[in-house]
């Protein structure tokens, strides 16, 4: 007797056919995994752009304001892999900057950056000490971080080079094309050399360390708009004042818009969730 076709025979090593309601499940998990992933790049974007833009003005005095671009994409990419990968160190490593920073400019009576980054440091020493000691999620901080300083080192050569060709970029432009290429060489390149490096150092020393840089950088954000605040009374040129805002904010805008098109469609291609201990 002829049995009908729609029923399903099922073997060692062959699989049933797929219900309509499993294919209807996983078009919407991948849906959520698309708009979540998308959110998540689109915030470590946003803090990429501000901090990119953040480290080029504070090295252009230093350096060559083309070679400044190098060593800010590798700063920005550093502290937006923390956040990506560690994000509870990170939060730890903004916390601790954040009020040590505010603190600081409250209770000080002459302001000096210095002093500012070496009580901003102490914080995150401690708070990461004490952190590392009673949570296993720094395990890979150190090394995650320092895949976003390669990662941003690469990608800032990347455009460097494109601008040595005489490509001009705006602020959003840059951001935009930083983020998503930073990204995918963490993904791709970078983090599969670096994850197989063993990092021997204790929890307390690693959590120390990543909460350590974060907190001065944070700290420096912190006396940045502080030290804006101030010159925004004393300018008599408020032009001047705008165009920097308007920089920094297409920097922010800039890097949410690539980290949100490029984590939109990494998920869409089916890309695995780095383990974000």
């Amino acid at each position: 007797m002829k049995q009908s076709s729609s029923i399903a025979i099922q073997r060692d090593g062959i699989e049933s056919p797929v219900s309509p309601e499993s294919r209807s499940s996983g078009y919407h998990s991948q849906k959520a995994d698309i708009f979540i992933r998308a959110i998540i790049w689109g915030f470590v974007g946003s803090i990429f752009g501000g901090l990119y833009i953040g480290f080029v003005s504070m090295l252009t005095p230093l350096i060559a304001s083309d070679l400044a671009i190098i060593p800010a994409a590798a700063f920005a990419g550093a502290v937006g892999a923390a956040f990506y990968g560690s994000f509870q160190v990170a939060i730890i490593g903004t916390l601790a900057g954040s009020a040590s920073g505010i603190a600081y400019l409250i209770l000080a009576e002459n302001l000096q950056l210095n002093e500012m980054a070496a009580v901003s440091l102490m914080a995150g020493v401690v708070a990461g000490f004490i952190y590392g000691n009673t949570h296993h999620e720094v395990s890979g901080a150190l090394m995650k971080a320092l895949t976003g300083l390669v990662a941003g080192t690469l990608a800032g050569i990347v455009l460097w080079a494109f601008v040595q060709a005489g490509a001009a970029f705006n602020s959003y432009f840059t951001a935009a094309v930083l983020v998503p290429v930073t990204g995918t060489f963490y993904i791709y390149g970078v983090f599969k050399i670096i994850s197989r490096l063993d990092c021997r150092l204790p929890l307390s020393m690693v959590g120390s360390l990543v909460a350590a840089a974060l907190s001065v950088v944070v700290a420096g954000s912190v006396w940045s708009v502080h030290e804006a605040m101030l010159a925004s009374y004393e300018l008599t040129e408020s032009s001047i004042h705008h165009v920097g805002f308007k920089q920094i904010m297409g920097a922010i805008l800039g890097g949410t818009t690539g980290g949100l098109i490029a984590g939109g469609l990494y998920a869409w291609v089916g890309l695995k969730w780095i383990d974000r201990r």
